[in-house]
């Protein structure tokens, strides 16, 4: 019984492993359609969020929202990702 428990939670690990990559390169990519004026910002922000330490996360919020501001449409796409969802849910 527990060869099948170890064997299941190893695959249990390895798909949400394969999820969360797929879900960082999501997001990298969401970068690329960022106005090139603050494409950097948001690129370092994003970072930040996928593999900053905890603390930096309110911050990079924060400024991701501030960044995204006049761009309503970015804004949303980007507060749809699971990144940042994952990062306000955090926060809660």
């Amino acid at each position: 019984m527990a060869t099948f428990f170890q064997a299941w939670r190893k695959r249990q690990s390895e798909q949400q492993a394969a999820e969360w990559s797929k879900e960082r390169d999501r997001a990298r990519q969401a970068v690329d359609d960022v106005p090139a004026a603050i494409r950097l910002d948001v690129r370092r922000v994003m970072e930040a969020l996928i593999e900053g330490p905890d603390e930096e996360v309110e911050g990079a919020l924060d400024e991701l929202w501030q960044l995204l501001e006049p761009h309503p449409d970015l804004r949303a796409k980007f507060f749809r990702l699971r990144v940042v969802d994952d990062a306000v849910e955090f926060l809660k």
